[in-house]
Order: C-alpha cells, then structure tokens, then sequence
C-alpha cells in the first residue's frame, strides 16, 4: 500500500514539473496501481490521485490540471473506475472458491482443481494456516499449515501469512518459490517463529505436485488403499538461517527437530515432488500432535467419502470427540487430461 501511494505522489511529481495537463499522464499510473492491488488498495489509490488532481488546480504553484471542466471529468471518471475494476477482477478469481454445508465449528470450502476438485476445511484450530487460490484455466494452489512462536500465533500473523501466499499466488509461482516468499515473510514477522506448513498446486491437467516445509507426510488413495505420498520433508519455514547471514539463536536446534539435515537452500530447503493418486489428503502438523501415532490410520478416512468437502470435515474430527483439528485439504484431481 506505501508504495502504491508513493508512486502515484511521484507520478504527480512527475507530471506537473512537466506540466502534463492531460487526463491520462495523471491517472494511467495510478489506475494500473490500483487494478493490480485488493479493491480497498485501489479505492484508497484513487482517492489519494484524486486529492492531488485537485490540489494540481487549486494551488497556483502546482502545474499540471487546468480547470478544463472536461479534463477534471475525464480524471475523474477514470480514478472511479479504478476501484471497481479492482473488485471485478477479485470478483473473477474468487467466484470459483464456494462454501460447503457443514456444522457450525468447521468452514468447509470448494474450489476447482485440475479436471477434478478440492476442499479446504479451517476451524480455528491454534495457529490455524489455510487458504486455496484458483488459478486460471483450473488449477490450484493450496497452503497447510501451522504457526508457532508468541508473535506470529496471533490473528494478525495468521493472516498475514495468509495474504502474503495468496498476494504470490499466480499461475508461474512454484510450491519451492512460495515456500522462500513466506520463509522471508516468517522472518520479518517475527524472528523467533516459524511455520510448519505443506504447499500443494494443481495444474489445469490434473497433475499434483507438493512441497512440505516441517509437516507431516501427505496421503494419497489410489484403487481404495491409502499411502503415504513420500514428498521428502524440508525445514519449517523461518527456522533455519539463509546462507551468509549470522545464525540466530536457538535456530539451529528448531530445524534439527523438523526436518532433516541440510542447507537453508530457497524455499526453507523444500523439495517439490509430484504426487499421484485418486485423492490426496493434507494435513497441518497440529493433526499429528492432536492424534498422535494414529494420526496415519486417521488419515485412511479420505477414502470414507464421495466428495472432498465430506472427506476434508472427517479429517477435522478431533480424537475421542474432541475440539476439532484443523485445516485440512483434500484434492480430488480427476482423471490426467490428454490434452
């Protein structure tokens, strides 16, 4: 957001030094801004180059906007466009992501995935990270996990990692890509956190591939029999030191408890494997702690249900009854494409 309002106060800069008078020197930076920022981002960009459109008029020493009634019309009909093509674009990428019935202590959410479909199940466990992101012409890419650490376990933090995976969410980014983008986002949130997550993407075609930073392993159901999906395991992002910085204290002893050794490589040093399988099922590493060494039984219930969303709610149930565990994903990839 600072650097959307920076740059449009320097494209005002910019355009009244060299007294560009007309509509689109002062909008065009701003209207690109704002569509490629959250609607609210691009109302406050407007709002923001619409002040100074009318400070360029109001005050003598400011070149740039003449009282040109047509002019001020165009400007502003164009900064009001900003904002709501903005919300369309949002609109357009998130009318797939749909809500699924289920009780009242569990969101169930569905979404496209390759020829098939997915399910993202939250409940607000502690320290609860999930969030699914279509992505055009079908595919997917999903994020589970779990933040530990005083200053990154609060609904702030939670969501912050939320939006920093989803704000580099796009059809090129790779599971090894988003795991660095939110190892750096875990360091600058708080230094001694970390987020034990698995960063799953579905292609158009079906293909599934992961990525797992401190998680658990994934299950996949192939033919009615589950297994473990194999993905080699990484470091939990934000506890191993990028290469050439001095070592942290207490960091080294957090990534020898969840992953095995190795370089603090991009990416927290996850490894993206392909998986295959009719169903694949992920868990964060709160559902391992909660059931303990029947955590991989517990998991066979993928096969239990027809659809995603009722296998993903399954998988939500706490032990004995108990407060229920979250998030948990479930992708139904469909058949591969030929295409």
């Amino acid at each position: 957001m600072r650097a959307a309002l920076a740059g449009t106060t320097g494209n005002a800069v910019l355009m009244g030094v060299a007294e560009v008078g007309t509509p689109i020197g002062w909008v065009l930076l701003p209207g690109l801004l704002g569509v490629s920022a959250r609607p609210r981002v691009a109302a406050l960009v407007s709002a923001w180059a619409g002040v100074l459109v009318v400070a360029s008029v109001l005050v003598p020493v400011i070149p740039g906007h003449r009282s040109d009634p047509q002019a001020l019309l165009a400007s502003t009909l164009s900064l009001t466009a900003v904002p709501l093509l903005a919300w369309a674009r949002r609109r357009t990428r998130t009318a797939s992501v749909t809500r699924a019935a289920g009780p009242p202590d569990v969101a169930v959410f569905t979404v496209p995935a390759g020829s098939g479909s997915a399910a993202l199940a939250v409940c607000g466990s502690p320290g609860e990270i999930g969030a699914a992101v279509p992505l055009r012409g079908g595919g997917l890419l999903a994020l589970v996990g779990t933040v530990t650490g005083a200053a990154l376990d609060t609904p702030a933090g939670r969501r912050a990692i939320e939006q920093t995976f989803r704000r580099h969410a796009r059809p090129a980014a790779s599971p090894q890509r988003l795991a660095g983008v939110l190892d750096q986002a875990v360091r600058d949130l708080a230094p001694a956190g970390h987020l034990r997550a698995t960063i799953v993407r579905v292609d158009r075609s079906g293909a599934v591939e992961a990525a797992r930073c401190g998680s658990p392993d994934l299950i996949t159901v192939a033919a009615d029999r589950a297994a473990l999906a194999g993905v080699p395991a990484g470091p939990a992002l934000g506890s191993t030191r990028p290469a050439g910085s001095p070592a942290r204290a207490g960091s080294a002893a957090r990534a020898g408890s969840t992953a095995r050794a190795g370089s603090a490589s991009p990416g927290g040093g996850a490894t993206p494997a392909p998986v295959t399988g009719r169903r694949v099922a992920v868990v964060a590493a709160a559902f391992a702690d909660a059931h303990g060494e029947r955590w991989v039984r517990v998991l066979d219930q993928v096969a239990a249900d027809d659809d995603p969303a009722g296998a993903a709610r399954r998988l939500t149930r706490g032990p004995r009854g108990g407060r229920r565990t979250g998030p948990a994903l479930v992708v139904d990839p469909g058949p591969p494409s030929r295409a």
